[in-house]
């Protein structure tokens, strides 16, 4: 003790009144991971924060006990968010533009780019788990097994699309790729829309994908979804056959949530209608609501799910006055935002989304009488998320 003392003695002023601050943060750090108000959902990231963690003799031995009081830590700490976007705020300032991102992984998580004119793009990588492989295959089999022609869009992503906009030498994964492995081997009853032109930022000078969200926007899903009823022989909906409706608040997507920046610009959403009324409804199981339009979450930080509510596991948009009959929609999110132009066209738009519908897709198909069908997704869902087990 005495010689403690004395080294105490001989520790300057400035010494120890900033052992004694770090000593009071991290007092104070532990003390509000013990008992400070925890939040369970992170509005600004988007996503469920850690849960304290459960002591288990197996969970210390096999590491996992460690790992999850790491992210508690981590999810719950006192001024993250403000913290994080400090963080951020400093990595741009010295230069770095590719945020969010672990290459420590096996496979490797791309993180968020911060591209010229305000704009936020997925790092794209290839696909090392044979995900997209297998999904490919599930897709390109889905007409024999049903008999019904299968309409392919893979939509590609904003970084694919504008690489003009990306950091300088930023490397970036060749979405055509995937495009040409789609294509190779899909049967007669397979027809893969190809739309990397009809997005293209070089070749239309027209940007159509948001600037803080993955998503393509409103006028990138009505070229979607005027490629997509070329390919099927369908007449389109002219443009100007629709109104548009801005939203008065600021959108702020999932690509902010990962690089959370105080100065990055917002998005502005517009929400298309068509001019020629309709009595449109969306039936989810049971509950049966007018339009399409999910007005609560203009108010939320998720204001994307406006459009049917989210992803629902299976849901049918119902227009009386189309004329084109039934169609099933095999989709991710991007699909979403299609349906306000699809619905002029079909009475029924069977919306499945594969990675949460749990049933017998076949007996549905069947069940329903459906007879002309489509699979909009992403690539890089489709290269993420596996699909095929539920087409198997």
């Amino acid at each position: 003790m005495a010689d403690f003392r004395k080294k105490l003695k001989r520790c300057g002023p400035v010494s120890v009144f900033a052992a004694s601050v770090l000593i009071l943060a991290v007092l104070a750090g532990a003390g509000w991971l013990a008992f400070g108000p925890k939040q369970d959902f992170s509005a600004e990231e988007n996503r469920v924060l850690e849960t304290a963690p459960r002591f288990s003799p197996d969970a210390v031995l096999d590491g996992s006990f460690m790992q999850s009081a790491e992210n508690f830590a981590g999810d719950q700490f006192p001024l993250r968010t403000r913290l994080v976007s400090l963080s951020t705020s400093i990595q741009l300032l010295f230069g770095k533009r590719d945020l969010a991102s672990d290459y420590s992984k096996a496979p490797a998580e791309g993180g968020v780019y911060f591209g010229k004119n305000g704009h936020l793009y997925e790092v794209l990588l290839p696909d090392r788990t044979g995900t997209f492989r297998k999904n490919s295959d599930a897709l390109k089999g889905f007409s024999k097994k049903t008999g019904i022609s299968l309409y392919l869009l893979p939509v590609p992503s904003g970084s694919q699309e504008q690489p003009a906009n990306l950091p300088d030498h930023a490397p970036n994964h060749n979405q055509r790729e995937e495009l040409e492995a789609l294509r190779s081997g899909a049967g007669a009853g397979t027809k893969v829309v190809d739309v990397f032109d009809v997005l293209s930022l070089e070749k239309t000078g027209r940007d159509f994908y948001f600037r803080t969200d993955h998503h393509w926007n409103t006028d990138g899903a009505y070229e979607g979804y005027r490629a997509l009823m070329g390919a099927m022989g369908v007449p389109c909906t002219p443009q100007s056959a629709f109104g548009y409706r801005a939203v008065s608040e600021p959108f702020y997507g999932t690509l902010y949530s990962k690089a959370i920046f105080p100065g990055q610009r917002a998005d502005a959403m517009r929400l298309p209608f068509s001019k020629k009324s309709a009595p449109i409804t969306q039936q989810t199981g049971a509950a049966i609501r007018r339009g399409i339009y999910w007005e609560e979450y203009l108010t939320q930080k998720d204001k994307y799910s406006v459009y049917l509510g989210g992803n629902p596991p299976v849901t049918v948009v119902r227009n009386p006055s189309a004329k084109d009959g039934k169609l099933l929609i095999l989709k991710d999110s991007f699909a979403n935002s299609m349906v306000p132009y699809l619905s002029t066209n079909f009475s029924e738009i069977h919306l499945i989304d594969l990675r949460y519908y749990n049933q017998d897709i076949y007996k549905y198909i069947k069940q329903n009488g459906i007879t002309k069908a489509a699979a909009v997704y992403s690539i890089k869902q489709l290269c993420d998320v596996s699909i095929a087990n539920k087409l198997a």
